[in-house]
Protein backbone atom coordinates (compact mmCIF):
# COMPACT_ATOMS: atom_id res chain seq x y z
CA UNK A 1 0.00 0.00 0.00
CA UNK A 2 1.03 3.83 -1.07
CA UNK A 3 -0.64 6.81 -0.72
CA UNK A 4 0.75 10.14 -1.05
CA UNK A 5 0.11 13.34 0.61
CA UNK A 6 0.21 16.89 -0.89
CA UNK A 7 0.97 19.23 2.05
CA UNK A 8 0.25 22.65 2.06
CA UNK A 9 3.03 25.39 3.64
CA UNK A 10 1.61 25.90 7.07
CA UNK A 11 1.63 22.48 8.37
CA UNK A 12 0.29 23.81 11.64
CA UNK A 13 -3.28 23.94 10.08
CA UNK A 14 -3.19 20.42 9.37
CA UNK A 15 -3.05 19.05 13.22
CA UNK A 16 -6.35 19.31 14.44
CA UNK A 17 -7.77 16.74 17.14
CA UNK A 18 -8.70 14.16 14.49
CA UNK A 19 -4.80 14.16 13.33
CA UNK A 20 -3.31 13.83 16.51
CA UNK A 21 -6.12 11.09 17.67
CA UNK A 22 -3.94 7.71 18.48
CA UNK A 23 -4.45 5.13 15.61
CA UNK A 24 -4.51 1.51 16.58
CA UNK A 25 -0.69 0.41 16.32
CA UNK A 26 -0.97 -2.23 13.19
CA UNK A 27 2.04 -5.02 13.05
CA UNK A 28 4.34 -4.02 9.96
CA UNK A 29 5.82 -6.43 7.82
CA UNK A 30 9.80 -5.92 7.46
CA UNK A 31 8.91 -7.83 3.64
CA UNK A 32 7.75 -5.13 0.98
CA UNK A 33 6.49 -2.57 3.72
CA UNK A 34 4.67 0.36 2.57
CA UNK A 35 5.74 3.79 2.18
CA UNK A 36 4.45 7.46 2.73
CA UNK A 37 5.05 9.82 0.21
CA UNK A 38 5.11 13.69 1.43
CA UNK A 39 5.25 16.54 -1.11
CA UNK A 40 6.23 19.45 0.85
CA UNK A 41 5.52 22.05 -1.96
CA UNK A 42 5.96 22.53 -5.45
CA UNK A 43 9.65 24.35 -4.77
CA UNK A 44 11.19 21.49 -2.03
CA UNK A 45 12.12 18.43 -2.86
CA UNK A 46 9.83 15.03 -2.48
CA UNK A 47 10.33 13.21 0.85
CA UNK A 48 9.72 9.50 1.07
CA UNK A 49 9.54 7.49 4.40
CA UNK A 50 10.05 4.49 4.60
CA UNK A 51 9.69 1.91 7.65
CA UNK A 52 12.66 -0.11 8.36
CA UNK A 53 11.78 -2.04 11.93
CA UNK A 54 9.18 -1.56 14.23
CA UNK A 55 9.28 -2.77 17.94
CA UNK A 56 6.43 -5.29 18.48
CA UNK A 57 7.14 -6.93 15.29
CA UNK A 58 8.93 -9.88 14.73
CA UNK A 59 12.85 -9.97 13.74
CA UNK A 60 13.92 -12.48 11.09
CA UNK A 61 15.91 -14.46 13.46
CA UNK A 62 12.67 -15.14 16.19
CA UNK A 63 11.28 -13.03 18.91
CA UNK A 64 10.14 -9.21 18.67
CA UNK A 65 12.08 -5.73 18.50
CA UNK A 66 11.67 -4.17 21.79
CA UNK A 67 14.10 -1.36 21.64
CA UNK A 68 16.62 -0.14 19.36
CA UNK A 69 19.97 1.60 20.25
CA UNK A 70 21.46 2.82 16.91
CA UNK A 71 20.96 3.12 13.24
CA UNK A 72 23.29 4.29 10.99
CA UNK A 73 23.46 4.46 6.48
CA UNK A 74 25.61 3.66 4.10
CA UNK A 75 25.58 5.20 0.65
CA UNK A 76 23.93 2.15 -0.97
CA UNK A 77 22.02 2.77 0.98
CA UNK A 78 21.29 0.34 3.74
CA UNK A 79 20.80 0.73 7.24
CA UNK A 80 22.32 -1.38 9.92
CA UNK A 81 20.61 -1.29 13.28
CA UNK A 82 21.19 -3.24 16.79
CA UNK A 83 18.35 -3.83 18.80
CA UNK A 84 16.71 -5.75 21.94
CA UNK A 85 15.06 -8.89 21.60
CA UNK A 86 12.00 -10.34 23.50
CA UNK A 87 13.25 -13.53 22.74
CA UNK A 88 15.22 -16.38 22.16
CA UNK A 89 17.79 -13.89 21.67
CA UNK A 90 18.33 -11.42 23.49
CA UNK A 91 20.18 -8.41 21.28
CA UNK A 92 20.74 -8.71 17.58
CA UNK A 93 22.58 -6.32 15.18
CA UNK A 94 20.52 -6.43 11.42
CA UNK A 95 20.66 -4.78 7.92
CA UNK A 96 17.25 -3.63 6.27
CA UNK A 97 16.38 -1.83 3.23
CA UNK A 98 12.52 -1.36 3.89
CA UNK A 99 11.63 -4.43 1.80
CA UNK A 100 13.93 -7.30 3.02
CA UNK A 101 16.00 -7.10 6.83
CA UNK A 102 18.88 -9.87 7.01
CA UNK A 103 20.46 -10.97 10.64
CA UNK A 104 23.81 -10.21 11.08
CA UNK A 105 24.50 -11.17 14.43
CA UNK A 106 22.61 -12.07 17.66
CA UNK A 107 23.15 -12.09 21.24
CA UNK A 108 22.24 -14.83 24.41
CA UNK A 109 24.66 -17.61 23.69
CA UNK A 110 28.58 -16.67 24.53
CA UNK A 111 29.57 -18.57 21.35
CA UNK A 112 30.90 -16.67 18.49
CA UNK A 113 31.93 -19.32 16.33
CA UNK A 114 28.09 -20.43 15.91
CA UNK A 115 27.65 -16.72 15.35
CA UNK A 116 25.68 -16.12 19.05
CA UNK A 117 27.44 -13.66 21.51
CA UNK A 118 26.90 -12.70 24.95
CA UNK A 119 25.69 -9.24 23.54
CA UNK A 120 26.03 -7.66 20.22
CA UNK A 121 25.63 -3.61 19.91
CA UNK A 122 26.85 -0.48 18.35
CA UNK A 123 27.24 -1.86 14.43
CA UNK A 124 28.65 0.09 11.63
CA UNK A 125 27.67 -0.52 7.56
CA UNK A 126 30.60 -0.15 5.23
CA UNK A 127 30.10 1.50 1.78
CA UNK A 128 30.91 -2.29 0.17
CA UNK A 129 27.81 -3.74 3.22
CA UNK A 130 30.24 -4.96 5.55
CA UNK A 131 28.75 -5.03 8.92
CA UNK A 132 31.67 -4.23 12.22
CA UNK A 133 30.12 -4.49 15.20
CA UNK A 134 30.82 -4.80 19.02
CA UNK A 135 30.67 -8.38 20.78
CA UNK A 136 30.70 -9.23 24.52
CA UNK A 137 31.71 -5.79 25.25
CA UNK A 138 35.14 -5.89 24.87
CA UNK A 139 35.70 -7.30 21.27
CA UNK A 140 35.11 -6.37 18.05
CA UNK A 141 33.87 -8.58 14.77
CA UNK A 142 33.02 -8.06 10.96
CA UNK A 143 30.75 -10.05 8.69
CA UNK A 144 30.40 -9.88 4.85
CA UNK A 145 26.96 -11.28 4.97
CA UNK A 146 28.22 -15.12 4.93
CA UNK A 147 30.60 -15.28 8.00
CA UNK A 148 31.60 -13.39 11.03
CA UNK A 149 35.17 -12.90 12.01
CA UNK A 150 37.21 -11.25 14.80
CA UNK A 151 38.62 -7.92 13.88
CA UNK A 152 39.98 -7.78 17.70
CA UNK A 153 39.59 -9.81 20.63
CA UNK A 154 39.83 -9.41 24.96
CA UNK A 155 43.42 -11.19 25.40
CA UNK A 156 44.56 -11.11 21.25
CA UNK A 157 48.33 -10.26 21.69
CA UNK A 158 49.15 -6.78 20.71
CA UNK A 159 52.32 -6.03 18.57
CA UNK A 160 54.20 -4.55 21.71
CA UNK A 161 54.03 -7.60 23.57
CA UNK A 162 51.58 -8.68 26.18
CA UNK A 163 47.38 -8.67 25.75
CA UNK A 164 44.94 -6.32 25.11
CA UNK A 165 41.51 -5.63 26.48
CA UNK A 166 39.51 -2.89 24.36
CA UNK A 167 37.46 -0.90 25.40
CA UNK A 168 36.85 2.06 22.69
CA UNK A 169 36.88 2.01 18.83
CA UNK A 170 35.93 3.97 15.94
CA UNK A 171 35.78 2.44 12.27
CA UNK A 172 36.31 3.70 9.00
CA UNK A 173 34.34 3.08 5.33
CA UNK A 174 36.57 -0.02 4.52
CA UNK A 175 35.86 -1.82 7.83
CA UNK A 176 39.73 -0.93 9.57
CA UNK A 177 39.45 0.33 13.24
CA UNK A 178 41.52 2.00 15.51
CA UNK A 179 41.10 1.10 19.10
CA UNK A 180 41.85 2.41 22.56
CA UNK A 181 42.70 -0.59 24.85
CA UNK A 182 44.20 -1.84 28.26
CA UNK A 183 47.41 -3.52 28.05
CA UNK A 184 48.31 -6.46 30.08
CA UNK A 185 51.97 -8.22 30.44
CA UNK A 186 53.67 -5.16 28.66
CA UNK A 187 54.82 -2.28 29.68
CA UNK A 188 52.49 -0.13 28.39
CA UNK A 189 49.41 0.24 30.41
CA UNK A 190 47.39 1.59 27.25
CA UNK A 191 47.43 1.81 23.38
CA UNK A 192 46.20 3.03 20.58
CA UNK A 193 46.29 0.37 17.55
CA UNK A 194 44.96 -0.14 14.45
CA UNK A 195 43.97 -3.23 12.58
CA UNK A 196 41.72 -4.77 9.45
CA UNK A 197 41.90 -8.26 11.38
CA UNK A 198 44.91 -9.42 9.83
CA UNK A 199 47.48 -6.95 10.46
CA UNK A 200 47.73 -4.26 13.20
CA UNK A 201 49.66 -1.72 13.82
CA UNK A 202 50.65 0.41 17.03
CA UNK A 203 49.59 4.06 16.80
CA UNK A 204 50.12 5.49 20.01
CA UNK A 205 51.44 3.98 23.57
CA UNK A 206 52.01 5.32 27.02
CA UNK A 207 54.83 3.94 27.84
CA UNK A 208 56.96 6.09 24.81
CA UNK A 209 57.64 10.14 25.12
CA UNK A 210 55.15 12.29 23.49
CA UNK A 211 56.35 13.76 20.20
CA UNK A 212 56.47 17.44 21.98
CA UNK A 213 58.41 16.25 24.83
CA UNK A 214 57.05 14.53 28.04
CA UNK A 215 55.24 11.37 28.51
CA UNK A 216 52.16 10.07 27.51
CA UNK A 217 50.09 9.40 30.73
CA UNK A 218 46.53 8.69 29.57
CA UNK A 219 45.39 8.01 26.06
CA UNK A 220 41.48 9.15 24.55
CA UNK A 221 39.38 7.42 22.42
CA UNK A 222 40.67 7.50 18.87
CA UNK A 223 38.91 8.41 15.78
CA UNK A 224 40.43 7.57 12.19
CA UNK A 225 39.86 8.19 8.40
CA UNK A 226 39.72 6.53 4.90
CA UNK A 227 42.83 6.26 4.66
CA UNK A 228 43.82 4.61 7.95
CA UNK A 229 45.18 8.33 9.72
CA UNK A 230 43.96 8.13 13.69
CA UNK A 231 43.56 10.76 15.43
CA UNK A 232 43.40 11.46 19.30
CA UNK A 233 43.29 13.48 22.10
CA UNK A 234 46.59 12.84 25.29
CA UNK A 235 47.26 13.96 28.46
CA UNK A 236 50.99 13.75 29.25
CA UNK A 237 53.28 14.65 31.88
CA UNK A 238 57.45 15.70 32.81
CA UNK A 239 57.66 18.13 29.28
CA UNK A 240 56.14 21.37 28.37
CA UNK A 241 52.51 20.43 27.28
CA UNK A 242 49.44 18.52 29.50
CA UNK A 243 47.30 17.48 26.95
CA UNK A 244 47.66 17.52 23.14
CA UNK A 245 45.94 16.15 19.83
CA UNK A 246 48.27 14.25 17.70
CA UNK A 247 47.46 12.34 14.24
CA UNK A 248 49.40 8.74 12.95
CA UNK A 249 49.67 6.59 10.68
CA UNK A 250 51.81 3.89 12.82
CA UNK A 251 55.45 6.30 12.48
CA UNK A 252 55.81 9.31 13.93
CA UNK A 253 53.09 10.85 15.49
CA UNK A 254 52.26 14.95 14.35
CA UNK A 255 50.99 16.77 17.09
CA UNK A 256 48.16 19.07 15.46
CA UNK A 257 47.04 21.39 18.45
CA UNK A 258 48.87 21.23 21.75
CA UNK A 259 48.68 22.78 25.08
CA UNK A 260 50.81 26.24 25.61
CA UNK A 261 51.31 26.82 21.71
CA UNK A 262 49.71 29.69 20.63
CA UNK A 263 46.03 29.56 18.75
CA UNK A 264 45.02 30.99 15.86
CA UNK A 265 44.00 34.65 17.03
CA UNK A 266 46.56 34.80 19.91
CA UNK A 267 45.11 32.97 23.00
CA UNK A 268 46.97 29.98 24.31
CA UNK A 269 45.60 26.22 24.16
CA UNK A 270 45.05 25.14 27.01
CA UNK A 271 43.29 21.40 27.38
CA UNK A 272 40.98 20.01 24.40
CA UNK A 273 37.66 18.07 23.92
CA UNK A 274 37.37 14.70 21.54
CA UNK A 275 38.33 15.31 18.07
CA UNK A 276 37.06 14.17 14.64
CA UNK A 277 38.98 14.12 11.32
CA UNK A 278 38.65 14.08 7.91
CA UNK A 279 39.43 11.89 4.42
CA UNK A 280 42.28 14.69 4.37
CA UNK A 281 43.89 14.17 8.06
CA UNK A 282 42.26 17.34 9.13
CA UNK A 283 41.15 17.85 12.72
CA UNK A 284 39.10 20.06 14.46
CA UNK A 285 37.78 19.78 18.08
CA UNK A 286 37.09 22.56 20.57
CA UNK A 287 39.60 23.91 22.89
CA UNK A 288 40.00 25.98 25.98
CA UNK A 289 42.12 28.82 25.99
CA UNK A 290 43.72 30.83 28.20
CA UNK A 291 45.76 34.75 27.77
CA UNK A 292 42.85 35.73 25.98
CA UNK A 293 39.19 37.40 26.14
CA UNK A 294 37.72 33.60 24.44
CA UNK A 295 38.01 31.33 26.44
CA UNK A 296 36.52 28.52 24.00
CA UNK A 297 37.26 27.82 20.10
CA UNK A 298 36.60 25.43 17.73
CA UNK A 299 39.26 24.59 15.52
CA UNK A 300 40.92 22.55 12.23
CA UNK A 301 44.36 21.84 11.19
CA UNK A 302 46.39 19.12 9.94
CA UNK A 303 49.45 19.99 11.74
CA UNK A 304 51.05 22.51 9.71
CA UNK A 305 48.57 24.88 9.32
CA UNK A 306 45.45 25.83 12.42
CA UNK A 307 42.69 27.75 11.63
CA UNK A 308 40.22 29.29 14.36
CA UNK A 309 36.84 28.35 12.93
CA UNK A 310 34.40 30.26 16.13
CA UNK A 311 36.18 31.67 19.14
CA UNK A 312 34.02 32.75 22.42
CA UNK A 313 33.35 36.40 22.24
CA UNK A 314 33.76 36.72 18.46
CA UNK A 315 30.79 37.96 16.23
CA UNK A 316 28.79 35.35 14.78
CA UNK A 317 27.64 35.63 11.00
CA UNK A 318 23.91 37.10 11.88
CA UNK A 319 24.44 39.05 14.98
CA UNK A 320 25.46 38.36 18.60
CA UNK A 321 28.38 36.42 19.75
CA UNK A 322 29.66 33.30 20.39
CA UNK A 323 29.15 32.03 24.25
CA UNK A 324 31.24 30.27 26.16
CA UNK A 325 28.40 29.74 28.89
CA UNK A 326 27.00 27.95 26.69
CA UNK A 327 30.10 26.24 25.26
CA UNK A 328 30.18 24.49 21.73
CA UNK A 329 27.68 21.61 22.19
CA UNK A 330 28.40 18.05 21.38
CA UNK A 331 28.89 16.44 18.26
CA UNK A 332 30.89 17.77 16.08
CA UNK A 333 30.63 17.04 12.69
CA UNK A 334 33.48 17.35 9.50
CA UNK A 335 33.08 16.98 6.20
CA UNK A 336 36.27 16.02 3.76
CA UNK A 337 35.75 19.68 2.49
CA UNK A 338 37.10 21.09 5.73
CA UNK A 339 34.28 22.27 6.62
CA UNK A 340 32.48 21.90 10.31
CA UNK A 341 29.20 21.54 11.64
CA UNK A 342 28.65 22.81 15.24
CA UNK A 343 26.45 23.86 17.80
CA UNK A 344 26.92 26.71 19.85
CA UNK A 345 25.26 29.49 22.36
CA UNK A 346 24.98 33.19 21.19
CA UNK A 347 24.95 36.40 23.55
CA UNK A 348 23.86 40.03 22.88
CA UNK A 349 21.93 39.39 19.88
CA UNK A 350 18.50 38.30 18.98
CA UNK A 351 19.45 34.93 19.62
CA UNK A 352 20.87 32.70 22.45
CA UNK A 353 21.98 30.11 20.39
CA UNK A 354 22.47 28.38 16.45
CA UNK A 355 24.00 25.79 14.14
CA UNK A 356 26.43 27.03 11.82
CA UNK A 357 28.94 25.41 8.83
CA UNK A 358 32.29 26.79 8.91
CA UNK A 359 35.89 26.24 7.77
CA UNK A 360 38.23 29.30 9.40
CA UNK A 361 37.84 31.59 6.56
CA UNK A 362 33.75 31.78 6.21
CA UNK A 363 30.90 30.67 8.35
CA UNK A 364 27.47 30.37 7.35
CA UNK A 365 24.41 30.11 9.77
CA UNK A 366 22.47 27.00 9.28
CA UNK A 367 19.59 27.50 12.10
CA UNK A 368 19.09 30.31 14.57
CA UNK A 369 16.76 30.38 17.90
CA UNK A 370 14.36 32.61 17.54
CA UNK A 371 13.93 32.14 13.73
CA UNK A 372 11.05 31.04 11.66
CA UNK A 373 11.57 27.13 11.29
CA UNK A 374 10.97 26.04 7.50
CA UNK A 375 7.97 24.14 6.72
CA UNK A 376 6.07 25.61 10.13
CA UNK A 377 4.60 28.54 11.32
CA UNK A 378 6.26 28.51 14.25
CA UNK A 379 10.32 29.41 15.91
CA UNK A 380 13.44 26.97 16.83
CA UNK A 381 13.75 26.80 19.87
CA UNK A 382 16.56 24.47 20.76
CA UNK A 383 18.65 22.08 18.73
CA UNK A 384 19.72 18.34 19.26
CA UNK A 385 22.14 15.72 17.14
CA UNK A 386 23.35 17.33 13.24
CA UNK A 387 24.95 15.26 10.71
CA UNK A 388 26.96 17.16 7.77
CA UNK A 389 27.25 16.00 4.17
CA UNK A 390 30.72 16.61 1.59
CA UNK A 391 28.20 19.06 -0.05
CA UNK A 392 27.80 21.10 2.52
CA UNK A 393 24.44 19.92 3.71
CA UNK A 394 23.46 20.24 6.87
CA UNK A 395 20.51 17.76 8.58
CA UNK A 396 19.70 18.49 12.13
CA UNK A 397 16.91 17.39 14.80
CA UNK A 398 15.69 21.09 16.51
CA UNK A 399 12.25 21.60 18.86
CA UNK A 400 10.21 24.05 18.06
CA UNK A 401 9.38 27.12 20.95
CA UNK A 402 5.30 25.95 22.08
CA UNK A 403 2.87 28.54 22.03
CA UNK A 404 4.58 30.10 18.87
CA UNK A 405 2.48 29.51 15.75
CA UNK A 406 0.26 27.00 16.46
CA UNK A 407 2.96 24.69 18.15
CA UNK A 408 2.07 22.65 20.95
CA UNK A 409 3.59 19.31 22.55
CA UNK A 410 2.19 17.01 20.40
CA UNK A 411 4.26 19.05 17.41
CA UNK A 412 7.31 20.82 18.18
CA UNK A 413 9.76 18.35 16.95
CA UNK A 414 11.59 17.76 13.69
CA UNK A 415 14.36 17.13 11.05
CA UNK A 416 15.48 19.86 9.08
CA UNK A 417 18.00 19.24 6.12
CA UNK A 418 19.77 22.38 3.97
CA UNK A 419 23.34 24.38 3.63
CA UNK A 420 21.83 27.49 5.24
CA UNK A 421 19.24 28.91 6.99
CA UNK A 422 17.85 30.70 3.37
CA UNK A 423 17.51 26.74 1.83
CA UNK A 424 16.13 24.76 5.17
CA UNK A 425 13.70 21.88 4.36
CA UNK A 426 11.99 19.98 6.61
CA UNK A 427 12.11 15.97 6.46
CA UNK A 428 9.74 15.07 8.97
CA UNK A 429 7.61 16.63 12.12
CA UNK A 430 6.04 15.33 15.23
CA UNK A 431 2.20 14.95 14.91
CA UNK A 432 2.68 14.00 11.45
CA UNK A 433 0.77 10.39 10.44
CA UNK A 434 3.58 7.68 9.30
CA UNK A 435 2.57 4.46 8.01
CA UNK A 436 -0.80 4.77 9.96
CA UNK A 437 0.72 5.91 13.02
CA UNK A 438 1.41 9.41 14.81
CA UNK A 439 4.94 10.60 15.20
CA UNK A 440 5.18 11.63 19.04
CA UNK A 441 8.75 11.68 19.11
CA UNK A 442 12.30 12.40 17.54
CA UNK A 443 15.89 11.12 18.62
CA UNK A 444 17.42 13.91 20.90
CA UNK A 445 21.26 13.07 21.82
CA UNK A 446 21.66 9.49 23.19
CA UNK A 447 24.69 9.69 24.79
CA UNK A 448 27.07 7.23 23.45
CA UNK A 449 23.83 6.16 20.26
CA UNK A 450 23.18 7.18 17.16
CA UNK A 451 19.99 7.41 16.24
CA UNK A 452 20.06 9.65 13.54
CA UNK A 453 22.34 9.61 10.42
CA UNK A 454 22.60 10.84 7.06
CA UNK A 455 23.78 9.85 3.50
CA UNK A 456 24.40 11.66 0.37
CA UNK A 457 20.41 12.16 -0.16
CA UNK A 458 18.37 10.68 2.47
CA UNK A 459 18.47 10.36 6.71
CA UNK A 460 17.72 7.64 9.25
CA UNK A 461 16.12 8.18 12.28
CA UNK A 462 14.65 6.44 15.31
CA UNK A 463 11.39 7.70 16.30
CA UNK A 464 8.38 7.45 19.00
CA UNK A 465 5.43 6.27 17.62
CA UNK A 466 3.08 6.87 20.85
CA UNK A 467 3.68 2.92 22.89
CA UNK A 468 6.18 2.16 19.97
CA UNK A 469 9.32 2.59 18.28
CA UNK A 470 10.40 2.52 14.57
CA UNK A 471 13.58 3.08 12.26
CA UNK A 472 12.39 5.40 9.36
CA UNK A 473 14.59 5.85 6.49
CA UNK A 474 13.63 9.11 4.98
CA UNK A 475 15.02 9.94 1.09
CA UNK A 476 14.96 13.49 0.04
CA UNK A 477 14.53 14.72 -3.80
CA UNK A 478 13.61 10.89 -5.02
CA UNK A 479 9.83 10.04 -5.73
CA UNK A 480 10.04 6.56 -7.29
CA UNK A 481 12.96 5.77 -5.22
CA UNK A 482 12.86 3.57 -1.93
CA UNK A 483 15.70 2.77 0.76
CA UNK A 484 16.87 0.37 -0.94
CA UNK A 485 16.93 1.77 -4.47
CA UNK A 486 19.00 4.36 -6.00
Amino acid sequence: MTWISHKTSDRSTRRGPAKRAALPLVALSLIALPFAHVMLSSSVKVVRHTVVATSGVAAPAGGNYFIFFNARLNARPEVVFDALLSGPSTTGVFVGDGRTTSTIALGGNPDPVAGNFGFVINPLVTSNGNVVFDGNSTSIFTSNRREIVPIVQDGDQSPIGGTVTPIAHAANDGGTIAYLALMSGATATQGIFRTDGAHTVTIARDDIDAPTGGRFTSLRDPVINNLGQVAFEAEMSGGPADFGIFRGEGGNLLPIFVANQIAPGGATFEDFGNPVINVHGRVAAVASLTHSASHLGLFVGDGTQALAVALDGQPAPKGGNYDSRAGFSQPLRLNDRGEVAFHVGLAGGTSNQGIFRGNGEHTTTVALHGATAPGTTGTFQSFHDIRLANDGRVAFVASLAVGVGGVDFTNNMGIWIGTSDEDLQLVVRTGEVIDGKVLTRLPTDPAGLTQFDMNENAVVWIGTFRNARAIIFSRIGAENAGAGQQ
